[in-house]
């Protein structure tokens, strides 16, 4: 008599992977150190950190690293890291202050030329590590230097600007508080409704739909928080906006494409991604064209933002980059990171930059807290991994 199976759902695994998609153990950890971080940040500044000011002011200022951490996920997926974009950024920023200031090119047709700047590059170090096999390490190492050395060429090291008012509004505009209002109910909604749909589409539906609410319940609550914050101080900035827009792309592009789901084939183990048939030459060269782009936003924004392009602009850019996104929960060995990952890890880097702003202690002091975040959050991901195997 053959003994009656039972299926045991595997239930454990099966629900956290509905209730927390692909966010792995390190990304869970970002956010509770992000949220208890904030927490200790706003009991020691007595009330001033997590006030509707600080935190949009603390968005703001952490956009621009937001967006080059959710570019740098899609190269460090691949295995592959990049150097140059601090230098790219800076370049892209004096593209937009030279034509603006200095040849009295129109905003948008400037934008355009500052956007095919930034394809430009990433295609030029594109075209380098997949076509002719140069390590992505040295190219972009390369890059680093020839990118910078011309924007000092160009500007003879000098600050460009101030560029017209409707470029800084990019950064430092902000949208109506009753247009925000709008917005934020829009996106809440449609983030339900998508929330919903890709839960009927799992065949363990019938069995954790009664738990849906540990999904639904997080987003109603971003979406009152989003109110609280921005409608109550001026309305979501423009920056804030356009970063959470880009990251959302670049957000789907990984998880819901077929050219996403390759990179992370690639990065996992190259050889295997080419015998199973995947071109791996053209999503190396894509990738790097994707991180042109965001370049091109990035030197916009920073443009915008410092109302000019000093020599300084995008300094230790790329450092910080990697870093949020390896805090994030992006393995630098490849093959495992996520978008939203990269996005935290800038927040938490940012967050530690303004509160120590605010109790004025040293810049200096400042990158070596960050540094050791750094090393604690490669250390887990080792730790993690070590226990997997």
């Amino acid at each position: 008599m053959s003994e009656l199976k039972v299926n045991k759902p595997e239930n454990n695994n099966n629900i956290m992977n509905l209730l927390f998609g692909k966010l792995s153990w390190n990304l869970l950890f970002v956010i509770i150190g992000v949220i208890v971080l904030m927490i200790v940040f706003n009991i020691l500044s007595d009330g001033v950190f997590l006030s509707q000011r600080n935190i949009t002011l603390l968005l703001r200022q952490s956009a621009i690293l937001g967006i080059v951490a959710s570019g740098m996920v899609l190269i460090i997926v691949t295995g592959n890291i990049d150097l140059s974009v601090g230098s790219a950024v800076y370049l892209v920023s004096v593209v937009v202050a030279q034509l603006t200031v200095t040849y009295d090119f129109g905003i948008i047709s400037s934008i355009l030329c500052a956007i095919l700047v930034g394809l430009l590059m990433g295609s030029f170090q594109g075209l380098m590590v997949a076509k002719f096999n140069i390590p992505a390490f040295i190219v972009t190492l390369a890059g680093m230097l020839i990118f910078r050395g011309i924007g000092y060429v160009w500007s003879n090291a000098l600050t460009i600007g101030p560029v017209p008012p409707q470029i800084v509004q990019i950064s430092e505009g902000y949208i109506p508080p009753n247009v925000s209002l709008v917005l934020i109910l829009i996106i809440t909604l449609l983030a339900i409704v998508i929330v919903i749909r890709s839960a009927l589409r799992l065949k363990e539906w019938e069995n954790v739909h009664a738990k849906l609410w540990f999904k639904i319940v997080p987003i109603i609550i971003l979406s009152i928080l989003s109110i609280w914050i921005f409608v109550g101080y001026k309305g979501i900035p423009m920056a804030v906006l356009v970063v959470a827009i880009g990251a959302m792309l670049l957000h789907f592009l990984m998880s819901n494409t077929k050219f996403g789901r390759n990179l992370y084939v690639i990065g996992g183990n190259k050889v295997a991604a080419k015998l199973s048939g995947v071109k791996v030459n053209k999503h190396l060269f894509i990738s790097f064209l994707v991180m042109g782009l965001v370049y091109g936003i990035a030197g916009i924004l920073i443009s915008a933002r410092l109302s000019s392009a000093p020599p300084s602009a995008g300094e230790l850019l790329e450092l910080e980059a990697i870093a949020s996104a390896v805090i994030g929960g992006t393995s630098l060995s490849g093959g495992i990171g996520v978008i939203p990952g990269a996005l935290l890890g800038a927040l938490l880097l940012s967050a530690i930059d303004n509160y120590m702003s605010l109790m004025n202690v040293s810049s200096f002091l400042q990158q070596v807290v960050k540094g050791l975040i750094l090393l604690a959050a490669v250390w887990f991901d080792l730790s993690v991994r070590k226990k997997k195997k």
